[in-house]
């Protein structure tokens, strides 16, 4: 039985930022979730099991 890898959602308003944040968490391991906004992060969580919330503070909208 495979065990799950640990799902981390990266929230941030800056598309480069969540492919960096990719590039680094999948290699080790880690299955990687990624909203633009703090109202997309908000359905994801309430949608599916998250681990790990790496959080943009200053976003437009509903920001960290």
């Amino acid at each position: 039985m495979d065990t799950p890898r640990p799902r981390i959602l990266c929230v941030d308003d800056e598309p480069s930022n969540r492919m960096l944040f990719e590039a680094v968490l999948v290699p080790c391991g880690y299955d990687v979730l990624s909203a633009e906004n703090g109202t997309d992060a908000l359905a994801m969580i309430g949608s599916r099991k998250v681990d790990l919330v790496l959080l943009d503070v200053m976003m437009p909208g509903l920001n960290g």
